[in-house]
């Protein structure tokens, strides 16, 4: 690493000491800032959010965050009353005021402590012995932190999330009559927590059952008694390359899920997989349930980035969610792909329009919230085969407006939504049509003949389904439609294998003896592999029509992923077989095949594939996938951000062969070596999410790693060697003099508006205050914490004061650190970034993020979340407060000098 300038030399040294000092103090919760109500700023004003046509928005109530948080969940009690939780406290009951009148909205605290009763331990679960107390020896009040609330069978459900030691599914209900919950039940320990940990409850169609939803951080839960998912993998060809920043790392399949459970917290059946953080849940009318998962933001710009989507999330359902590089791609036909893809965003709260007093379009229209770009979407859904087409309108949308539930009420018939989420301001909001058009009860269109053949397949996706079951399913392996394709493997998944290997073995019918083989990889006896092998050899790629080459692909992949890697001369004889057709004219044909002959040491691949880095290939890209022009346009942050990002037209295919031939090992020569390691110097314009360059470098690092002879291997590390990053000093130094910055006395000595701003000194103060060398800014900067292009559209200026002065109260899964404890007694702070020969690689100094820490996995006694975010305090306590109204600006502005912050009078 470069040694960094004078003046940054200096601020290091003095942030780390007061980084250490912080962490010397006594640790405390992460409870936000506690002022006086009266200064929390106001929610965005109803007039400031667009709506569709005929549609009015109403401001009921902005909410005193410092007293009630910020919220994230609603559900609708018996009586008709909303209630709603806050992301990191209680609960509240709310009644708003009739139609035609915004003031008057009554809310009350429900008086929910999770500490104040014995607490019977959730089955499989350890006892919690005794009430926590704090330090003074008062027993400690315990809030719920939901992220999922459901008023069922006369009782309150609540997914507690942000207390891990209470983490899972509550049963509250009201035994005495006084409207206050007294009979607390904990059914299910969920391990996980946070923004990708339990979230959403929903009620089942037939009333009988409650389906949950859980991030992709949150393990299964402990004796799950069903599963309607077989035998999931992670079923990588190569090795997989876990995030280059470390996020979730070691977080294996299923994923984020879906799961039912009876009343009573028994009888849990896993429904779905394969998801990463689907916040929420919703069934339309017919019973069909959808999701909206998100993104994984960092990897854009490479070849395995998904954009957010719309799932349809029929049982047994695998959307292919894999951690780092290791997404599955859409294509893959052991998964099933997306329903609409939305873009980039932020996926919070869903709901059908189901009662509600809209028109009818709007009536069966899902809608599906989004946290970061402030939009709420109105999914337009139409029957095709046993799944759906759909279409997106941006129904409303603000800014800032970030946006976490919406429900409709079944008593007067309105849209209520809420906006909060991280301590940011939170209000509550009703949605009513004054339009023409009528607004009687709609009844959607009737199943297809698809779906109920789906439906019936359903049924025997089950132990010990009839035999009976295999004649009724095998027809649908052949079937055009994937959904129906899918479910009728499915039922041979849940059959013994040696009921139908034979008959899959001779299956003749091209798409039904892929799926039938696919089916048998994934369940069959490995003894069967040589037999599977000569079935899919029977398929030419060369001759299968052109929608059964990845599937015949995927089937060959999952042939080695399953039942191992066989002999040299089988892997050399397949490997003749697929070499002629590669490279191929589908460019997502040729990146399987060059994994797959890498997989078999073909001799040729490399001889053929290293040429094409220096081709540029057809990008792959959605106008979905990067929001659309409509989206970019609006937001002036984040989404120029993502502008950046299309513009420099990484080469996605390009990338996807250099990720293969990382691990390739065989047919190398001098020549080839020096091409294929001049490629990296050649990618340092290309621009992608905060994970981008990281990933890149891996991949030269693992390359380099197969190069056995020292010499060769340094030649092409200087060669291949990307430039040394560089911070200038900042042209405007910072003249203070400066002060010890509060949240309260700050926001007090502000104005309400930021006008009339300096565009030159905020943007040096960005770099005096080292915001540059940790944070993403317009795709410029470092990725060791949040991406803040987008700030202005999700913050207010308190809530950008709270992230940089008191940045250990909210810190998101992303970017969190753990405190690693050693067998020697010693402690080490920071991010696990990777891992080599059995030791832990750990970012410690986010000023040095390329110097790691080594320790060793055998020496360590304990792992757990640290308290304190990686971003020292202090960090703009050498400016004058008009620097810091210029900083602000600089940043809520999305770095953009024409904004009216900086307009001068």
């Amino acid at each position: 690493m470069s040694p960094l300038p004078r003046f940054f030399a200096s601020t290091v040294l003095l942030l780390l000491a007061a980084s250490a000092a912080l962490a010397a103090q006594p640790k405390r919760q992460a409870t936000g800032v506690r002022v006086n109500p009266a200064e929390a700023p106001p929610a965005t004003e109803a007039s400031a959010i667009t709506v569709a046509p005929g549609f009015q928005v109403e401001l009921l109530y902005s909410v005193p965050r410092n007293d009630q948080g910020s919220w994230v969940a609603l559900t609708i009690d018996g009586k008709g009353r909303i209630l709603a939780s806050d992301q990191y406290g209680g609960i509240y009951r709310l009644t708003p005021p009739p139609i035609g009148t915004t003031t008057g909205t009554k809310v009350e605290k429900l008086d929910i402590d999770l500490n104040r009763i014995a607490v019977t331990a959730a089955p499989g679960e350890p006892e919690i012995k005794k009430a926590r107390k704090a330090p003074d020896g008062r027993v400690e009040r315990i809030e719920t932190g939901a992220h999922g609330i459901l008023y069922a069978f006369d009782s309150l459900y609540v997914m507690v999330n942000e207390n891990r030691e209470r983490a899972g599914l509550w049963r509250l209900r009201d035994t005495n009559g006084d409207d206050q919950f007294d009979d607390y039940r904990f059914l299910r320990f969920m391990r996980g927590g946070g923004e990708h940990g339990p979230h959403a409850l929903v009620l089942s169609p037939d009333g009988k059952s409650i389906l949950f939803a859980n991030g992709n951080h949150t393990d299964l839960p402990k004796d799950m008694e069903k599963s309607r998912p077989v035998g999931w993998g992670e079923d990588h060809l190569l090795p997989r390359m876990w995030d280059a920043r470390g996020h979730a790392r070691g977080r294996y399949a299923p994923g984020g899920y879906i799961a039912a459970v009876d009343p009573d917290g028994k009888n849990i059946e896993l429904r779905t997989i394969g998801f990463r953080n689907q916040y929420d849940i919703a069934f339309d009318q017919n019973g069909e349930l959808f999701t909206y998962d998100s993104d994984m933001e960092w990897d854009q710009g490479s070849p395995w980035y998904v954009p957010t989507r719309i799932n349809h999330a029929v049982p047994g359902g695998d959307f292919g969610w894999r951690s780092g590089a290791g997404r599955w791609p859409d294509y893959y036909a052991d998964s099933l792909g997306t329903t609409l893809d939305i873009g980039p965003g932020s996926p919070t709260g869903v709901i059908f329009g189901t009662g509600a007093k809209f028109p009818a379009a709007y009536q069966l229209a899902l809608f599906a919230c989004d946290w970061t770009f402030g939009t709420l979407y109105a999914i337009h859904l139409t029957p095709e085969g046993a799944s759906f087409r759909a279409r997106k309108e941006e129904f409303l949308s603000g800014k800032p407006l970030p946006l976490t539930d919406v429900i409709i009420h079944p008593g007067d018939g309105a849209m209520y939504f809420t906006v909060g989420g991280r301590r940011t301001q939170s209000a509550l909001y009703r949605v009513t049509y004054t339009g023409k058009e009528a607004t009687a009860p709609a009844k959607p269109p009737p199943p297809t003949e698809a779906a109920q053949q789906r439906r019936a397949l359903e049924a025997f996706q089950v132990e010990n389904a009839p035999a009976s079951a295999l004649d009724t399913a095998w027809p649908h392996l052949g079937s055009p439609d994937r959904f129906l394709r899918f479910a009728a493997r499915l039922v041979l998944e849940r059959q013994p294998a040696a009921r139908w290997t034979e008959r899959a073995l001779a299956e003749t019918r091209p798409q039904a003896a892929i799926e039938a083989l696919i089916a048998l990889a994934r369940v069959g006896d490995k003894t069967v592999q040589p037999r599977l092998l000569t079935a899919l050899g029977r398929l030419d790629l060369g001759r299968v029509s052109p929608e059964l080459r990845l599937p015949l692909l995927r089937a060959w992949q999952l042939a080695f992923t399953r039942m191992g890697k066989p002999a040299a001369e089988t892997c050399a004889a397949i490997a003749a077989q697929l070499e002629p057709h590669f490279p191929h004219a589908d460019a997502l044909v040729s990146r399987e095949l060059v994994s797959l002959l890498i997989f078999l040491d073909s001799r040729q691949v490399v001889g053929k594939a290293v040429p094409l880095l220096s081709v540029a290939e057809p990008i792959v890209t959605t106008p979905e996938e990067l929001g659309g022009k409509t989206l970019i346009a609006r937001n002036d942050q984040y989404g120029r951000t993502i502008a950046s990002v299309a513009a420099s037209r990484s080469d996605r295919q390009q990338i996807a062969y250099a990720y293969a031939l990382r691990n390739a090992t065989v047919g190398w020569t001098p020549k080839l070596r020096t091409d294929y390691f001049s490629w990296f110097p050649r990618t340092r314009h290309w621009k992608g999410g905060a994970s981008f360059g990281g990933f890149l470098q891996n991949i030269r690092t693992e390359a380099l790693a197969t190069v056995t002879d020292r010499t060769e291997r340094a030649a092409l590390d200087a060669l291949s060697q990307p430039p040394p990053p560089s911070f200038a000093a900042p042209p405007i130094p910072p003249q203070g003099p400066g002060r010890a910055y509060t949240v309260a006395d700050t926001v007090a000595a502000l104005p309400a508006k930021l006008t009339g701003r300096n565009f030159a000194r905020g943007q040096s103060m960005f770099t005096a205050t080292m915001c540059v060398m940790c944070h993403r800014f317009n795709n410029e900067g470092s990725g060791i914490g949040p991406d803040i292009s987008g700030a202005g559209s999700r913050y207010s200026i308190r809530d950008l004061l709270e992230n940089i002065i008191e940045p250990s109260a909210v810190i998101s899964d992303q970017f969190g650190s753990e405190q690693i404890e050693r067998s020697d007694g010693d402690a080490i702070v920071g991010r696990v970034v990777g891992e080599e020969n059995g030791e832990l690689l750990i970012m410690a100094n986010p000023f040095m993020p390329d110097e790691k820490v080594r320790v060793k996995a055998s020496a360590i006694t304990a792992r757990k979340p640290s308290p304190l975010s990686m971003m020292p305090p202090g960090l703009i306590n050498s400016l004058n407060l008009e620097e810091v109204q210029d900083l602000l600006a600089y940043i809520l502005s999305g770095g953009n000098a024409a904004d009216p912050m900086f307009r001068q009078p």
